[in-house]
């Protein structure tokens, strides 16, 4: 499996459609920095993984690499896609297209499918772009800058798994089953000794229960003779003991407030019934009476003189009819000696002897009415006095009869109290006795409550040997899941241990894989000569949880530290080189290189395209990106374009927009049969 194109729109800074048709033998790619060299082995990353992993930061502020993906300068793409093809050894395609909108429009295990063979690592498709493209910045970065741990694992993860990856799988899994059942044995065990330890509270309680009861029978004398009623069980006894208990208690707060209440009420009725106020009463009693009396004698002179003033007032009224007619009468005269009102015959003596009497008779009637008048005013007054001292005597007399209205009703209710409460009514009148009486109830109380414990007591023996069976089963229970939990214990430590055997083989097959390997490590390494002095580069592996890889150069010296930028470069590549090429488990025979020149000198650029030269003879796809077009025209040359495996060469520019394009294209042709013989045979 080889690359075929890989074609870009709106991805990263290719804003217009390119697409590069890689050769089937090799590729180069030249351009100055910054016209998308890069980004074309961005893109490859990306179809196959959806992500690029060539930056150790991924987020910034508000912004992360999601962000930087697709196009973001002026002007809009046709479309936001990659689409990444590879080309079988019999001309099957197989392309993969991830877009802006829909993401990959293959599953990854679809892809994994054709890029690997056997068993391949996990995040098979992270693992391929680790080992088939080769950065400039992670040269170093992905060999001898890494910690030993790391480098192990990178290699690791190239190599793939081995074949007891299967057994540490389910040693694994074993582990996880062993600890579930441990954790379930220690759930068990635990709560078997929580309820032993329960039992044995209750066991010490019940005993110490036991420890404060008397004489049983003397207690259940003592309850029954509270129930006489009740039946001899035990149960029942003391159901009905606590029931009296509850009872007598109430019975008794009720007597002790009645002892207060009853002081209280003798002591308003003593004061009530003092002679002093017996007096009191009694004069206020006579005092309503006699103004009562004068009240009532004072309205008869009311009522008398009111009648005089009417009469007098009808009087007066006919002494005004009187004065009319002897005033008519005057005036007229006799008339033939008869009287002028009455027509009876009169002399002028009898006439005026008449009118004279008359007169007389007026002046009497109309002198009564202000006499009468006045007597009434003065009755009115002496009223009013009288029914003032009366309102008094009756204000006085009702405070007295509330007063003993009052004393009367709390008396009353005092004597419902006992009859509510059920206590005897021979203390009524005697609080002093009834107090004596509660302090009487309340010893018998207190000697009912210690019958009704020592009878509680005496459940408690029966409670104590059930308790003492059910400790003996508890703990019983709590050995067996000790036993368990100590069993699966061990299991745990033995899954454990088949897990290291297991990682110790994996580790001791790594290491016979390293070993195949470490030949093609040093090969690379001499070709490429990083060093003048130090030829060979050494690895040693060492660990059994933790593995770790060093490499070595010279006596036991560590390149990292004592190779230059250059050096450790050249050394970088060939550790990288002969990773990939200890690949068993990839399809893909495809090798990416990005400027992997850069911070080498000439001459061991020249051995590397020697190198990538052998790797084009050995059948792999080279695609290589370099800003020197000399170096681009040497890669031309010496990688040998064949007609099974032609090559291409792409220039790359940015057009006057500053968008990169392929500015040209070339398809290298194969070198003539026979180009060196002169006799043109």
């Amino acid at each position: 499996m080889r690359l075929a194109f890989i074609e870009a729109c709106g991805f990263r800074g290719f804003r217009d459609r390119i697409r590069v048709d890689f050769g089937a033998g090799f590729t180069v790619i030249t351009g100055r920095n910054g016209v998308g060299k890069s980004t074309l082995c961005d893109a490859i990353e990306f179809a196959l993984t959806g992500s690029i992993d060539k930056y150790s930061v991924h987020k910034a502020g508000k912004e992360s690499l999601g962000n930087y993906v697709w196009w973001r300068g002026k002007g809009s793409p046709s479309g936001y896609y990659v689409t990444l093809s590879f080309r079988d050894d019999e001309g099957q395609e197989f392309a993969i297209t991830r877009s802006r909108e829909g993401g990959a429009n293959r599953p990854r295990d679809e892809i994994e499918a054709q890029l690997c063979i056997g068993l391949a690592p996990d995040d098979a498709l992270r693992q391929l772009c680790k080992t088939f493209i080769i950065r400039d910045e992670w040269i170093a970065a992905l060999s001898l800058d890494l910690t030993e741990t790391d480098r192990f694992d990178l290699v690791r993860s190239a190599l793939g798994p081995v074949g007891t990856s299967d057994y540490g799988v389910k040693a694994r899994d074993v582990i996880a089953s062993a600890q579930a059942a441990h954790a379930r044995n220690e759930e068990l065990y635990r709560l078997a000794r929580d309820q032993l330890n329960r039992s044995l509270t209750q066991l010490s309680e019940a005993q110490d229960l036991v420890a404060r009861s008397g004489d049983i029978a003397a207690a259940m004398a003592a309850v029954a003779a509270v129930t006489p009623n009740e039946p001899s069980d035990l149960v029942a006894l003391l159901t009905a003991g606590r029931a009296a208990l509850v009872a007598r208690r109430k019975r008794l707060a009720a007597a002790q407030g009645a002892v207060s209440e009853g002081r209280e009420v003798i002591a308003l009725r003593r004061s009530f019934d003092q002679p002093e106020a017996t007096a009191r009463r009694d004069a206020a009693y006579q005092l309503l009476e006699t103004s009562a009396m004068s009240k009532g004698l004072v309205e008869k002179d009311v009522a008398q003189a009111r009648r005089e003033v009417e009469r007098e007032e009808e009087a007066d009224k006919v002494a005004a009819s009187l004065a009319a007619l002897v005033e008519h009468g005057t005036k007229l005269g006799l008339h033939d000696q008869h009287c002028p009102l009455c027509a009876a015959p009169r002399s002028s003596t009898e006439f005026q002897a008449g009118l004279s009497l008359a007169r007389a008779r007026m002046e009497s009637l109309a002198s009564g009415v202000g006499a009468a008048r006045q007597r009434l005013a003065t009755a009115m007054e002496a009223f009013d006095s009288v029914a003032r001292k009366h309102a008094e005597a009756a204000a006085a007399w009702s405070l007295i009869e509330q007063e003993k209205a009052r004393l009367v009703a709390r008396e009353q209710a005092y004597v419902n109290l006992f009859a509510e409460c059920g206590l005897d009514s021979q203390f009524l009148g005697d609080p002093d006795a009834l107090e004596r009486n509660c302090v009487s109830e309340r010893d018998s109380l207190v000697d009912l409550e210690r019958a009704i414990l020592t009878l509680e007591a005496s459940q408690t023996v029966s409670r104590i040997a059930i308790l003492e069976d059910e400790i003996v089963a508890l703990r019983k229970s709590v050995e067996e899941a000790a036993d368990l939990t100590a069993r699966s214990e061990t299991a745990v430590t033995f899954a454990h241990a088949i897990e290291r055997g297991i990682r110790r083989v994996n580790g001791e097959v790594i290491d016979e894989r390293l070993a195949k390997i470490s030949p093609l490590l040093n090969e690379l390494y001499q070709r490429l000569r990083p060093h003048v002095d130090w030829r060979t580069i050494d690895y040693s592996v060492r660990g059994d949880v933790r593995r770790f890889l060093s490499l070595t150069v010279g006596n036991g010296l560590n390149p990292q530290f004592v190779f230059s930028s250059g050096q450790r470069r050249a050394a970088g590549l060939a550790f990288l080189l002969s990773v990939h090429l200890a690949r068993q488990w990839a399809r893909l025979r495809t090798l990416v290189l990005d400027d992997p020149v850069q911070h080498i000198d000439d001459f061991r650029a020249l051995n590397l395209v020697e190198m990538l030269a052998a790797f084009r003879l050995d059948g792999r796809q080279i695609v290589c990106a370099v800003e020197d077009a000399a170096l681009a025209d040497l890669l031309c040359r010496r990688l040998l374009s064949t007609s099974g495996g032609l090559g291409r060469r792409y220039d790359i520019d940015l057009d006057s927009q500053g968008v990169p394009m392929i500015r040209g294209e070339a398809e290298i042709p194969p070198m003539p049969a026979y180009v060196l013989r002169g006799d043109g045979g």
